[in-house]
């Protein structure tokens, strides 16, 4: 009797328990409580997002998309990239990360607006692929 080779399956009930934690260089953690929730993700414009500091104190902050930008955005790419696109939690979430970073602290009171939109940014939208 030969050996049946085993086939590896993902482990989908680990993802719906603990969503992937985006982490900055400087120890701040960034989770989609959406994720974490099981809920579809958000497509207003405005995102909620989970964030530990290092010295593990979570917040939740939010993140707003300026309409012009989505606006510009989506005559740009030709209507491909619109408010509910996924692309627009990637870029809030982002400039978030950024955030944290540069200024190793929380945004004044838990929210940013996203008003400009930098080079990386555009380019991301142009080449942007719904899944």
């Amino acid at each position: 009797m030969a050996a049946q080779p085993e086939i590896p399956q993902a482990d989908t009930s680990a993802a719906r328990i603990r969503p992937i934690e985006l982490l900055t260089e400087n120890g701040f953690i960034i989770l989609r409580p959406w994720e974490i929730d099981g809920v579809p993700p958000p497509i207003s414009g405005t995102y909620h997002f989970r964030v530990c500091n290092p010295q593990n104190v979570e917040r939740d902050i939010i993140v707003e998309v300026a309409d012009a930008i989505v606006a510009r955005i989506a005559i740009q790419t030709g209507g491909r990239i619109l408010r509910q696109s996924s692309f627009w939690i990637c870029c809030a979430e982002r400039h978030l990360a950024n955030y944290v970073w540069e200024i190793g602290d929380y945004p004044v009171n838990d929210k940013l607006r996203v008003e400009q939109l930098d080079p990386e940014d555009v380019i991301s939208a142009v080449r942007w692929r719904e899944a």
